[in-house]
């Protein structure tokens, strides 16, 4: 299988900062780091191209180049490059950001090494985030664009509040909002106040901007909802800190709720995904006048395959049925696991004959067995009742398909049960 960690490339000449650094790295994240010792060496890895780093991270002092040169080389190679150097002056430092480097990151504590493996983290996830900058300056604009494309954003801006809230509307994947205070038309604060209504903190992150030298403002921005607030004069380390703890945090809020809409023992979606998010989709399938099919499915006889087997085969049941439907399920449809040996599909935009397809394949690559017991080798089926498409709400949906599964199960079990159907689909 192949190797599908992404590349870094690591130009350090010392052994002992080498190790802690590449092991750091491939702690921190899915990375394979490939070390360069002096820059003949890094010369010579970007220019064969067998290995494509997304990201450099260089020591300024190297045997065949004392003076950073190497910073020149990684940046025209079109790398995103961090210095990571216990060399420091003010005078190196502030003409190797001039280059446009992401940091500068001093091997003065062992801090800085956790420090260094959270900033490759985020910036690997910064090249698929997106960042909208509010400024009617377009010096401003220009400024904080170029900052913040540094760090290896998607950075979009808008003039206006009311183009704000157009390219929200139309970017909905917005994850981080950077708006001035001062703007024609509505004030960015009222700008804020409607956005709020719409995106939560929980899915948009705000950082109120002001050149404007008055305390007050950041309790006002705050009050109005904005996450953060930051004066234009700020240095772009600041920014880029500010910028990383906003979305840090909205990433963790994320994985929390990713990981309170998941079952743990399948990976498939759980209940509370299907009343919080399934049920807003289904919604929105019928405003749009669309069909939206559940199909219920249940594994026959799973109480006697436990009381025969045991509680671990019956587990290890439940986890190859999940897998079995995650690998052909549709596109766009969400895999549900009800509890127990139950499970739903939810199938928006999948007409009947075409579902039918994809639950009479599950079907029919039953049985499965115990994986890793080549002892417990068993042929179980699964029964299956699927809704109309057309009901108004996620309730009525599912009593549909339950009806149409307590069918399939009372009339002998290993079919599917539409409820369209007059005759049986049976084996």
């Amino acid at each position: 299988m192949p190797d599908q960690k992404k590349s870094i490339l690591l130009v350090e000449d010392a052994n002992f900062f080498a190790r802690v650094t590449e092991s750091e790295i491939e702690r921190a994240g899915h990375y394979h780091v490939t070390t360069a010792k002096t820059y003949a060496q890094a010369k010579t890895i970007l220019e064969e191209g067998k290995v494509k780093p997304f990201l450099a991270l260089v020591d300024l002092t190297l045997p065949d180049a004392p003076d950073g040169e190497v910073v020149d080389l990684t940046i025209d190679a079109g790398l995103p490059t961090i210095v990571f150097s216990g060399r420091f002056d003010q005078g190196t430092r502030r003409s190797i950001l001039k280059k446009g480097i992401v940091d500068y990151v001093l091997k003065d504590s062992p801090a800085s090494l956790g420090y260094l493996g959270e900033l490759v983290n985020r910036v690997d996830r910064n090249l698929s985030t997106k960042v909208l900058i509010v400024d009617d300056s377009s010096h401003a604009l220009a400024l904080l664009k170029k900052r913040l494309q540094l760090y290896c954003l998607q950075v979009i801006t808008a003039n206006s509040g009311e183009e704000a809230l157009e390219t929200l509307k139309q970017n909905p994947d917005i994850k981080l909002l950077i708006i001035d205070h001062l703007l024609p038309g509505a004030t960015g604060f009222e700008v804020m106040t409607q956005i709020r209504r719409r995106h939560s903190f929980s899915t948009l992150a705000v950082i109120g901007i002001s050149a404007t030298d008055d305390p007050a403002l950041t309790a006002k921005f705050l009050k109005s909802g904005a996450n953060d607030f930051l004066n234009k004069a700020c240095t772009p380390e600041e920014l880029m800190l500010r910028v990383s703890q906003n979305l840090n945090q909205l990433d963790r809020i994320s994985e929390l709720t990713e990981m309170a809409h998941r079952d743990p023992m399948t990976g498939l979606f759980n209940r509370r995904h299907l009343y919080n998010v399934v049920d807003k989709l289904h919604k929105d399938q019928m405003l749009a006048g669309k069909e939206m099919r559940y199909a219920m499915i249940d594994i026959d006889r799973f109480k006697q395959i436990n009381d025969k087997f045991g509680h671990e085969t019956g587990d290890n049941l439940i986890i190859s049925v999940a897998h079995r439907i995650s690998d052909l399920l549709p596109p766009r449809s969400v895999a549900i696991r009800i509890g127990g040996d139950e499970f739903c599909v939810a199938l928006p935009d999948i007409d009947e004959p075409t579902s039918k397809q994809f639950l009479s394949e599950l079907r029919s690559s039953m049985p499965v067995t115990d994986p890793g017991n080549d002892e417990h080798t068993f042929a179980p089926t699964i029964s299956v009742g699927l809704s109309a498409g057309s009901e108004k709400s996620l309730a009525s949906a599912l009593r549909v398909a339950d009806r149409c599964l307590y069918r399939a199960k009372k009339s002998g079990r290993n079919r599917i049960v539409t409820s369209s159907a007059t005759t049986l689909d049976a084996m």
